[in-house]
């Protein structure tokens, strides 16, 4: 138990710092320890809860958090998770490990192509508000399969798509996981893998966490957050995607 709260508690210092819920610390994190895949996203999905819960109060006392898009690609993240929370047991355990092995390889190249530092100045644009839109159903859907708020997803979209300043998109897409995460919460907690001790036990490490990365998040210069975020993620990845060769070379998908 103590291995679990240890992992909320990075998951949630993490998630909070980067915007992205805590869900790529805890999954592969769990993986490589011996859970099985689809433990591994349940108990993540209530890890990101946690992590939600706590940065998101310190980042709407900051006025950092956008209500208007956090609502409206809201909708677009819900949407998506209930699709992809269903399709969770009719995929095998080793085409999920791909997808989210995918998913860190566009982490890593995404946000090394927006490794800028400067705060731009934002308008919706009807255009690129229909983009965001459709991306973040997909975001949803990533959420379920994977077990993760899809943070990385918003952040792409609202930096790279809609063009918000880095900082206000990182608070808005902690905002805008608790959505998502709990429209896949409801379903999973209904589930027989699910298992409510360590659920709560890593929940609890996880607002620890958040608790401290939500308060540096608003101290950092948004080049080191760039720089810690492609850093952590691509260590994950290679831990990842070694696992990942091995279970798939001993049996085709």
């Amino acid at each position: 138990m103590f291995f679990l709260l240890v992992i909320g508690l990075v998951a949630g210092f993490t998630g909070a710092l980067l915007g992205l819920g805590g869900g790529v610390i805890v999954v592969p994190s769990l993986i490589l320890a011996g859970f099985s895949v689809k433990s591994a996203v349940m108990l993540s999905i209530f890890v990101t809860i946690s992590t939600w819960s706590m940065a998101s109060e310190k980042y709407l006392r900051s006025d950092l958090v956008d209500f208007r898009v956090a609502f409206l690609l809201g909708l677009g993240t819900s949407l998506g998770a209930l699709l992809g929370s269903r399709l969770l047991s009719m995929i095998p355990d080793r085409v999920v490990l791909v997808l989210f092995v995918s998913m860190l390889v566009f982490i890593v190249l995404s946000n090394l192509w927006a490794m800028d530092s400067s705060e731009k100045e934002f308008h919706l644009q009807p255009l690129r508000t229909a983009l965001s839109f459709l991306f973040m159903m997909f975001a949803g859907v990533m959420s379920a399969l994977l077990g993760i708020g899809a943070g990385v997803f918003k952040v792409f979209a609202m930096d790279r798509i809609l063009r918000m300043p880095y900082r206000r998109a990182t608070a808005t897409s902690m905002f805008l996981i608790g959505i998502t995460s709990s429209t896949s919460a409801l379903y999973y907690g209904t589930l027989d893998q699910f298992t409510p001790k360590m659920a709560a036990v890593v929940a609890l490490g996880a607002m620890g966490g958040a608790f401290v990365g939500s308060r540096l998040m608003l101290k950092l210069p948004i080049r080191v957050l760039r720089i810690i975020f492609t850093l952590i993620v691509a260590l994950l990845g290679v831990s990842l995607l070694i696992r990942t060769s091995h279970t798939v070379g001993r049996s085709p998908l």
